[in-house]
């Protein structure tokens, strides 16, 4: 799994694990606030919703090519 490069609000870059996110929910201001497993606080984002699933989704490593573990 990759990271996700995203913005905060304070506008600093972080790095995302996509798989420790617990779940997210739309902010007050228009970001997003994203909820890790064993952290309390959110991370407050920028950007819809929408546009941080599909960040997140796109993350997802491809699964390997059949064809070349039959030649291993």
């Amino acid at each position: 799994m990759a990271f996700v490069e995203m913005t905060d609000t304070s506008g600093e870059t972080v790095l995302v694990n996509p798989i420790a996110v617990a779940y997210l929910r739309t902010a007050g201001d228009g970001g997003t606030d994203l909820y890790f497993a064993g952290r309390a606080e959110p991370l407050r984002l920028t950007g819809a919703p929408s546009d941080i699933v599909r960040a997140l989704e796109n993350a997802a490593p491809t699964p390997p090519d059949p064809t070349l573990s039959l030649l291993a």
